[in-house]
């Protein structure tokens, strides 16, 4: 997977992880500012989500 963030971004770390967001398995593929671009596993779709809503701060 390519990497498209700065890597000084504190969460670039993040990029590739599956994470659970809404009950659904997701894979985090981008961040940038406060966000995350998450990609749903089961049928490929994406959306912008807060970082703080993922990491739960």
């Amino acid at each position: 997977m390519r990497r498209i963030t700065n890597p000084k971004h504190p969460n670039v770390s993040q990029v590739g992880t599956d994470v659970q967001y809404e009950g659904e398995p997701h894979r985090i593929t981008d961040v940038g500012g406060s966000y995350f671009k998450l990609v749903r596993l089961r049928d490929g779709y994406g959306k912008n989500v807060k970082i703080r809503d993922v990491n739960g701060r």
